[in-house]
């Protein structure tokens, strides 16, 4: 019997969603088919619905998913060598890659030469290769975990996007333990990296943004400090926050992890780092306004900029267990704030748009 799956098809901008039933053709050699138990709505969803983002008629988009395994072509393991069987609860990483091309070969595999990257999938190729369905095909080449018996499926759903991404910001700024970090971006990133620099010994982290609804989460973390900032006038490069001179005692942060993409945030924070400081660009996904750099300051100042696209599988291998240590938390609790069934997709993205929640999750099976 042909299995079958109901998937909301993104309709382009303004025109919503449209729910259809499609047939599933059969997997192919190192495939695995999902039944999807909760996707989350993420940023980069909602600047496709807006338009910022080109995305073909018809995708099913989502990408931050869980779901239990229904069959496989083939034995396929997960990321640790253990063969999957119907049932499993996973999650996997957002894209498929090759493993044997000029960036895999060199520990780049989100910038794979024949990348698939689940909810951004060409709608023409064997799918349903997104989340806001009830059902995902995981193509060979995708890295994928089971997730801990005690995290439940709204907990986990962040796993494979924003708590990955998170684990890779802090690797990058390794060794983190003592130092003082700003993140700039309150949202479910910024929250999430703030945690995570913390449980991995971070000294303090300040927690900064425009919008103060944002910061109140951050008085729920111990070690971290929230800081307003203003957005018609705003601290700059050469005038830093007293909170900053306070606990640094005038020297500046360690390191600056960005998540905002504002253009503005990031000139301050070059200059709110200390002699040596580094600073790590994750929320510059989309074309914004460009920054001076002065080269001189750079060098005589020795400041490191990096910049994050996405992580390694070992960063979500990494997030999972993250997610499990803090399971029951207040950050944990928040970070998924409301839910719809895939039948009140629209309602869904419209919460998700009104910033309320940190994130809303697509319940296709309720």
């Amino acid at each position: 019997m042909t299995r079958q799956c109901t998937a909301a098809l993104f309709e382009g901008p303004g025109h919503g969603f449209s729910l259809n039933t499609m047939d599933l053709s059969p997997l192919d050699a190192g495939e695995v088919l999902v039944e999807v138990t909760a996707c989350a709505v993420c940023g980069s969803d909602l600047h496709t619905i807006a338009g910022r983002r080109p995305c073909p008629q018809h995708t099913i988009l989502g990408h931050e998913i869980v779901g239990k395994v229904v069959d496989t072509q083939g034995t396929v393991a997960d990321w640790s060598g253990t063969p999957l069987v119907p049932g499993d609860r996973i999650t996997w990483s957002i894209a498929a890659s090759c493993g044997s091309c000029f960036y895999c070969t060199r520990d780049l595999p989100q910038k794979c030469e024949h990348l698939t990257k689940y909810g951004h999938a060409d709608p023409t190729q064997n799918g349903p290769l997104g989340g806001f369905a009830s059902h995902c095909r995981l193509l060979a080449g995708t890295a994928i975990f089971r997730l801990p018996d005690e995290l439940s499926d709204l907990e986990a759903v962040p796993a494979n996007c924003c708590t990955a991404t998170s684990v890779a910001a802090v690797r990058m700024a390794e060794p983190i333990g003592g130092n003082v970090v700003l993140v700039l971006g309150a949202g479910s990133l910024g929250l999430t990296i703030a945690e995570f620099a913390l449980h991995n010994s971070a000294s303090s982290v300040i927690l900064a943004d425009i919008n103060p609804h944002r910061l109140e989460q951050a008085s729920t973390i111990a070690g971290c400090i929230p800081l307003l900032l203003d957005a018609s006038t705003g601290e700059t490069a050469t005038h830093r926050p007293e909170v900053i001179d306070d606990v640094t005692k005038g020297h500046g942060v360690d390191v600056a992890i960005d998540v905002s993409g504002a253009s503005s945030a990031i000139e301050a924070a070059l200059g709110w780092l200390r002699i040596g400081g580094q600073a790590i660009l994750v929320g510059s996904v989309f074309e914004s306004p460009p920054i001076p750099l002065d080269p001189q300051v750079i060098v005589r100042r020795m400041l490191q900029i990096s910049g994050l696209h996405n992580y390694r599988p070992d960063d979500l291998q990494t997030a999972l267990a993250f997610l499990g240590d803090i399971s029951g938390s207040a950050t944990s609790r928040s970070l998924v704030g409301a839910s719809f069934p895939l039948s009140d997709i629209d309602d869904a993205i419209e919460a998700a748009h009104s910033q309320t929640h940190l994130r809303v999750a697509v319940i296709p099976t309720a």
